[in-house]
């Protein structure tokens, strides 16, 4: 849990009212959704603080692109919906208070209380009432005294004087001279220019052509000398045989075959799942996520089975420490590419890190959060788009959960692989009870990796990362 801001113009009056509803968001809610509304606490000095269970750093909204801000909307209203729809349900089930305290919350963000904390949106200050207006001192009226009867003789003056200077202008106007209006200046015509006739050119002599030489006569070629005799032929040797062809390359042998002295390391792409399923339990089951996924209403009906299924730890929390291991256990030599998912639609390229870099690339690894949709194949597809694999040797690895989510063929592309890359193999490592397809790593000589325990999974991964390694040691 960290700590979002301070707030010293907020009041702590109703602070416990304030975390009365969090609980109540959270007793039915996965961290997802309870997390969109910050948690008021004491801080030092007697001033309001707002805390949050989610990671990374909060971003506020005017500081995101108009990309993540139209996102970060578009997710707050998934929320109020979500909570709109508890709100209903609970006034059925004959619970208005609790109803009305989650309606109290519904209504469209004051943006300069709304943060971005990895795309999830978290607003502080929630519940808060406006500070009273200031209401201006009443400035006191200075009454109008009209003036008095006894300067009617001076306005009398004043008037006389005005129909004096009257009558002075209208004698001068009517005794003025006239204006002598001069005639107008006819217009001077324009002078023409003569335009002078084009010389015409003088016509070029005519040349005579030149006869045209007679041919030379063709010498007559040299006689040819009769062919020397030709010796016999040697009799033919039998070539040895040649060496058979050397095994294709596995992921068993590969890193430890003999390299040239300019041999080039092999490439390295981790595929990380970031879909909406990877935030459930690692042990959770497939009949879990149907249950959870299939009604929306389910997780208002069972909230005890709610919580259970999003207990932790998740299968976000394994796949993080697992991939953190297996990074820091790669040679220093190999560079390490990180892709990830943002529903259907595209699958970010988080770029490559050397062996400098290890330590922020782990550090964003585990500030990433669990949203939409399973691109498995179209992730596989731009990741092999990124590697050699003809004439060099290159590895990916994919932290999935589950099958591919967008109506894509990932076995097809597997296959397309395997025939234009045949030096890429792919890993393919199960997180959790799900179903990833096999057919990824048999058609490009992978290997699967299955466990629903961080401990057993990361053992598992060691010999994988000696075999990505460029100085694996050969059993």
């Amino acid at each position: 849990m960290q700590r979002v801001i301070r707030d010293a113009q907020a009041t702590p009056e109703g602070m416990s009212a304030l975390q009365a509803k969090v609980a109540l968001i959270q007793k039915h809610f996965p961290p997802t959704v309870a997390s969109l509304f910050a948690i008021p606490r004491m801080g030092s000095g007697d001033v309001l603080e707002w805390w949050t269970e989610l990671g990374g750093q909060p971003t506020p909204y005017a500081d995101l692109n108009e990309d993540a801000q139209r996102r970060l909307l578009e997710t707050y209203e998934v929320r109020q919906t979500s909570l709109g729809q508890l709100a209903d349900e609970l006034q059925k089930r004959g619970q208005p208070t609790e109803a009305e305290d989650l309606r109290s919350l519904l209504g469209t963000p004051e943006l300069d209380k709304l943060y971005s904390l990895n795309g999830e949106p978290l607003v502080v200050r929630w519940n808060q009432r406006p500070p009273k207006p200031i209401i201006p001192p009443v400035v006191p009226v200075v009454p109008v005294v009209p003036p008095s009867r006894r300067g009617w003789w001076i306005a009398a003056a004043l008037l006389a004087l005005l129909l004096l200077l009257l009558a002075l202008w209208l004698w001068w106007f009517l005794h003025r001279e006239p204006v002598v209006v001069a005639p107008p200046v006819a217009p001077v015509a324009p002078v023409v220019t003569p335009v002078e006739k084009p010389v015409e050119p003088a016509p070029e002599p005519v040349v005579e052509p030149k006869p045209v030489p007679e041919p030379e006569p063709v010498p007559e070629p040299a006689p040819v000398p009769p062919p020397k005799p030709v010796p016999p032929p040697k009799p033919v040797v039998a070539a040895p045989p040649p060496p058979p062809p050397p095994p294709a390359p596995t992921l068993d042998n590969y890193a430890c075959r003999k390299k040239a002295p300019d041999a080039v390391p092999p490439q390295f792409v981790v595929v990380l799942d970031t879909s909406g399923s990877m935030d459930l339990n690692i042990k959770s089951v497939k009949s879990d996520e149907d249950w959870f996924f299939g009604n929306e209403m389910n997780k208002y009906l069972d909230p005890n089975r709610t919580m259970q299924i999003f207990a932790k730890p998740s299968r976000m929390d394994v796949a993080k420490d697992s991939l953190a291991g297996m990074i820091n256990g790669l040679d220093p030599k190999i560079d390490t590419r990180l892709i990830t998912f943002a529903g259907c639609e595209r699958t970010p390229d988080q770029g490559v890190f050397k062996f400098g870099d290890r330590p922020r690339l782990i550090n964003g690894i585990r500030g990433l959060v669990p949203s939409d949709g399973t691109p498995l194949a179209d992730s596989l597809a731009h990741a092999a788009s990124t590697v050699d694999g003809r004439n060099n040797d290159a590895v990916i690895v994919m932290f999935v959960d589950g099958e591919d989510g967008c109506d894509k063929d990932a076995c097809a592309v597997s296959r397309r692989i395997a025939r234009e890359q045949p030096r890429l193999r792919v890993n393919v490592v199960k997180i959790g009870a799900g179903g990833p397809s096999r057919c990824i790593a048999e058609n490009t000589g992978g290997r699967v990796y299955n466990s629903t325990n961080a401990a057993e999974l990361g053992s598992q991964l060691k010999q994988a990362t000696k075999e990505v390694s460029s100085n694996a040691k050969c059993n």
